[in-house]
């Protein structure tokens, strides 16, 4: 909810380059042009279901970065709420709270939580997948029959709206329904085959689509672009391991320490009464998921972080497999870690305070130092009542401070526009020449492609030069050129014709 609320901060919030932007601009394109299918021009590498959500959002409340944001913030608190449901299954409601806060507070599940494209809306289908596996019971009972097609819908919208990369997660769920009985039961297959064949419309509409605007062209594009990101084979591979493996740990903080710390109550996990039956589950979700999807991923030979979010929900399931009973452990380093996030967050206000511009906060900015302010002396508070009473402050305490308090301050940092809004002043220069070049429309020339991205999302009528053309034969509108440009092209931009040059 802070997040949602944040994102109607205007000032502060911005695309960001190169991604964003790109998702954004490309979503923009299909609802101005009406074509939802086959929008480009030339054969494009990726399924439009990567843009409908966005689109969507434009339809129905216009085009802004809110907008383009606004459908990874949904998909975020649907998959989170699943999460919970799946996690209820094997655990209480207190472990499993505590997980899904965990999930929420992470930062790179948070990152892209209010980030414009396809990431979360394809960890909702995730998640959705597993609740649906692990929720079927009978395959002879129509609510069962309904989560088999359910299932089969979510596998093919996962192609729809991430391609190929869909194959990863599909692979690291093998276990998972190895795992469960109904796996050799025809009449599963069957219905779940039923559902592929249901979900698979939009993208075989999107498909045919493409193949008669470009031919076998446009459909070339999708698995040429696939072998592309599947280019390292051998050794060429170890550059990912070691990539994939290190972002993993840092930008799920700190669940890995957690779960080290507590590694003993993480291999017990589940109550006797319920650890026969469910021990295989919980470890294809929790401990396999993981490792297969990070070894896929790693083969691939690909970089790119972003491709690690559908694995921080099973990696945070571990965390609902921690006993909160103060009878196990006194839970020390907790109380040690929370002392060192107070301490954290002190240095984040401080540095905030020391470094506001022109010497005054902002109303945006004074947010995000008294929430830094406020989570620090919660977690120093914490950590002594812990340190002075040990059995006045619970387990149950103690996690809820830790990812109450990152949440807040990744919220109060992002509201503010500290974080994940670096083009600012892209978006005032473009509201700057959307009000005084409303009529005619503005040229870019000679900007970087990051600048472009952004400042075509943002601009209601723009146009990229070629500086091979004559620009003398283009008809009379606004320039917007590199600042640094200025002095190079002044002369060849002198004759008046452009209205108005703005400099980047």
């Amino acid at each position: 909810m802070i997040s949602f609320i944040t994102l109607f901060w205007f000032d502060t919030q911005s695309l960001v380059a190169h991604d964003e932007g790109l998702y954004a601009r490309r979503a923009k394109l299909l609802f101005e042009s009406g074509d939802w299918l086959s929008p480009f021009l030339t054969p494009h590498h990726k399924t439009v279901g990567s843009y409908w959500p966005i689109a969507s959002s434009f339809k129905l409340f216009g085009v802004s970065d809110w907008a383009a944001r606004l459908p990874s913030i949904l998909s975020a608190i649907i998959a989170t709420s699943l999460f919970y449901f799946v996690s209820r299954r094997y655990f209480n409601s207190r472990r499993s709270f505590v997980a899904s806060l965990a999930l929420l507070a992470t930062p790179l599940y948070f990152q892209y939580s209010r980030t414009s494209g396809p990431d979360m809306f394809f960890v909702l289908i995730v998640i959705a997948q597993v609740h649906f596996l692990v929720s079927i019971n009978e395959s002879s009972y129509l609510s069962s029959r309904l989560k088999m097609i359910g299932l089969g819908v979510c596998i093919s919208l996962a192609f729809f709206v991430r391609s190929f990369v869909a194959l990863i997660p599909i692979i690291s769920l093998v276990p998972l329904i190895l795992s469960r009985y109904y796996y050799k039961s025809v009449s599963f297959w069957a219905w779940t085959f039923f559902g592929v064949l249901l979900g698979s419309f939009p993208l075989l509409l999107n498909l045919h689509a493409v193949f008669i605007d470009h031919g076998s062209a446009g459909l070339l594009s999708l698995f040429s672009f696939a072998s592309k990101k599947v280019g390292a084979t051998g050794f060429g591979a170890f550059p990912s391991i070691s990539f994939y493996f290190s972002r993993a740990l840092l930008l799920t903080f700190p669940l890995f320490l957690i779960i080290l710390s507590n590694a003993k109550s993480v291999k017990k996990g589940l109550s006797p009464s319920v650890f026969a039956s469910l021990k295989s589950e919980i470890n294809s979700l929790a401990v396999l998921f993981p490792l297969i999807y990070l070894s896929t991923l790693s083969l691939m030979g690909t970089r790119h972080y972003h491709y690690l979010i559908p694995l921080v929900p099973f990696f945070a399931l571990n965390i609902a497999r921690i006993d909160l009973s103060s009878k196990s452990r006194q839970f020390k380093f907790e109380a040690y870690f929370i002392a060192f996030l107070g301490l954290l967050y002190l240095l984040g206000a401080c540095l905030i305070y020391l470094l506001r511009p022109g010497g005054v906060i902002e109303a945006s900015i004074y947010f995000a130092f008294f929430v830094l302010l406020v989570c620090s002396l919660l977690c120093f508070c914490t950590f002594s009542l812990k340190i002075l009473f040990l059995k006045k402050v619970t387990p149950f305490a103690l996690f809820l401070v830790i990812f109450v308090s990152q949440f807040l301050s990744l919220s109060a940092l992002a509201g503010g526009g500290l974080i994940w809004s670096t083009n600012k002043e892209l978006k005032s220069l473009a509201s700057v020449i959307n009000a005084e070049c409303r009529s005619s429309g503005v040229y870019l020339y000679g900007l970087s492609s990051k600048d472009l991205t952004v400042l075509k999302f943002y601009l209601d009528k723009s146009y990229v030069l070629d500086g091979s053309k004559d620009l003398r034969s283009f008809s009379k509108k606004c320039l917007v050129i590199p600042g640094e440009a200025k002095d190079k092209l002044s002369q060849q931009f002198a004759n008046g014709l452009f209205e108005k040059t703005y400099f980047r």
